[in-house]
């Protein structure tokens, strides 16, 4: 039988496999339409924009071509921007991973009740979300009457400018985000431990391992999955941070806090410059793509 009739066996065979599977088909239909609508549509839609030079009148755009993409690489404000948004990766996501790690491993030995309700004060502040607690640590870092500069004052300091001062404004962006980024990871990685087999503890207890040498032998090999999906996440969230900036410091003093995504919003919706908006937004996506394929290469790879 030559190709052309292989090919059309092929294609038969598909046709009928999807005749037989179509009540399915129909049910997953609204989730790949919802995708193709609200995700891949205006992804594609801002790669295209990012060739052209649009303000608030999209029907008077220009192309341009590369031009939007060069003229961000003399940037320096997009320069600076890129640089705190890897500094917020590198600060927050390890520290969220450890801190959260730390804190699963100690209520995994206790009751299911008093999991529940750490699991849940863990939580809530994720709830909560970037906003409101934006609100409560405007509070405690307002220069004037807030918490921080109080007990300052208690112990003989003088009062600090936390929003207002680099690299404080950037700390301060940094412990906000970590307030209500650190309840997910907690449940993810209290999961997996309580999925671990009792029978493995137990061997390895026989064969006189410690509590360290379960952890780092048994365990934490055993949440490896977890782990790289929590590193991810995290990772991509802390990449789209800008809510807590846009609260906080508005990307000052001087856009020492400002981040690549606050940087896509002031662009846009501030100065009307849809097209270079839009190339950022492009830039962003690599990025994040890159990093996310290096983080499953290497912890795929990985022995630890």
């Amino acid at each position: 039988m030559d190709k052309s009739g292989t090919d059309m066996n092929k294609i038969r065979s598909l046709a009928s496999e999807f005749r037989k599977g179509w009540t399915g088909y129909l049910f997953i239909a609204p989730g790949y339409l919802a995708f193709i609508i609200f995700m891949l549509a205006p992804i594609l839609f801002a790669i295209s924009l990012s060739f052209y030079k649009a303000s608030f009148d999209i029907n008077a755009r220009q192309f341009v071509g590369f031009q939007q993409y060069t003229l961000l690489l003399k940037d320096s404000v997009f320069k600076r921007a890129l640089i705190n948004t890897i500094g917020y990766v590198f600060v927050i996501v390890p520290t969220t991973v450890i801190i959260s790690l730390i804190v699963a491993f100690l209520i995994d030995p206790l009751g299911g009740k008093t999991q529940a309700f750490f699991r849940g004060a863990f939580y809530i502040p994720g709830v909560a979300g970037g906003v409101v607690l934006s609100v409560v640590y405007l509070w405690i870092f307002n220069p004037t009457y807030g918490l921080l500069n109080y007990l300052l004052g208690q112990a003989g300091m003088k009062p600090v400018m936390w929003l207002a001062t680099a690299p404080y404004s950037f700390l301060a962006v940094c412990a906000v985000v970590l307030t209500f980024t650190i309840g997910q990871p907690v449940i993810l990685f209290q999961a997996g431990l309580a999925g671990i087999s009792q029978d493995i503890l137990d061997a390895a207890t026989v064969d006189g391992a410690n509590a360290l040498q379960k952890v780092l032998s048994i365990r934490l090999p055993l949440l490896r999955p977890v782990l790289l999906f929590v590193l991810a996440t995290q990772t991509i969230q802390v990449f789209q941070l800008w809510e807590v900036i846009y609260m906080l410091t508005g990307g000052g003093p001087y856009n020492t806090s400002t981040s690549l995504v606050f940087l896509i919003f002031q662009t846009a919706f501030i100065n009307s410059n849809y097209g270079k908006a839009s190339a950022i937004g492009v830039i962003l996506m690599f990025i994040i793509m890159v990093v996310t394929f290096i983080q499953l290469r290497f912890w795929r790879n990985s022995d630890i």
